[in-house]
């Protein structure tokens, strides 16, 4: 048991917040932050495979996480063109491109946020 004339060990150093946001379209899980960083990854690098290796998804999991956004919002996400002398590729459609910058906007004000009430949360528990 501590006693009440015992200083309090700082916590900051040693604890950080941490969070998830995503976004639901009409209840439904459309998007999470792997999801961000696997389309802004496809429309940097122009090809599914690609946009999967930046978040260690296989092609597999790619698609199969194409297809349930797909499903929720009822619409493509991607464009795509099969492979050939050209070579394929995928972009996202301007539907898909908004949600990525929507989120990207997001999720930086929300941590900004959420670091600020953190600071005072820790600021708050120190005993004087």
């Amino acid at each position: 048991m501590r006693h009440a004339a015992e200083k309090e060990k700082p916590f900051k150093p040693h604890l950080t917040p941490r969070h998830k946001v995503w976004l639901n379209w009409d209840g439904l899980f459309l998007m999470g932050p792997n999801y961000l960083r696997f389309l802004a990854a496809v429309d940097q690098t122009g090809t599914i495979r690609e946009g999967g290796r930046a978040v260690g998804w296989s092609y597999r999991t790619c698609l199969n996480r194409l297809r349930r956004m797909e499903q929720v919002l009822g619409r493509p996400v991607l464009v795509t063109s099969r492979g050939g002398k050209t070579g394929g590729g995928a972009r996202l459609t301007p539907e898909a491109r908004r949600f990525v910058r929507i989120f990207s906007v997001w999720q930086r004000e929300v941590e900004r946020l959420s670091l600020r009430a953190f600071a005072r949360a820790v600021k708050g528990t120190v005993t004087r």
